[in-house]
């Protein structure tokens, strides 16, 4: 009788280096970050890269993060969902309430804590949804555009 004994280091031959889903994704992450004009979530990127690494791994990181881009685009544009101009959107909403008068703009600091909102929002919601269409945080990000990071 033969008998084949496996080590763990033939094993770990076959495997890609431990942080190579990581760098992968810190790449995705990066390109889509710089195709959006930095107005996306780096986090939500490269959670998004380490998930995708697994079936396009394959693809260089950048290539990817264009097609995703792309992707994404057509999708928010074909749903109509999206807000064209969300900083109008937050002063309009802003006005509407008071907090400025109609026709001021928006202070940088408001601005900033809008988008501020928009992303925790965006990030609570990533864990409620149909998982066939979308979940909640993807349709906040369609609705309100990439966020700046």
């Amino acid at each position: 009788m033969v008998v084949n004994i496996i080590t763990p280091l033939d094993l770990e031959e076959d495997r890609p280096p431990p942080d190579a889903a990581s760098t992968w994704a810190m790449a995705f992450a990066d390109a889509w970050h710089e195709i959006a004009d930095g107005k996306a979530d780096m986090e939500y990127l490269f959670e998004q890269g380490c998930e995708l690494f697994k079936v396009h791994g394959n693809t260089a990181p950048a290539e990817y993060a264009q097609q995703h881009f792309n992707e994404a685009e057509e999708r928010f544009q074909s749903q109509g969902q999206r807000v064209r101009d969300p900083l109008g959107a937050f002063t309009a909403l802003a006005a509407e309430h008071g907090i400025i008068k109609a026709g001021d703009k928006l202070d940088q600091n408001l601005v900033d804590y809008a988008y501020g909102v928009v992303a925790l929002c965006a990030k609570i919601g990533d864990g409620y949804g149909d998982p066939d269409f979308q979940n909640a945080g993807e349709h906040i990000r369609a609705v309100y555009g990439p966020i700046p990071g």
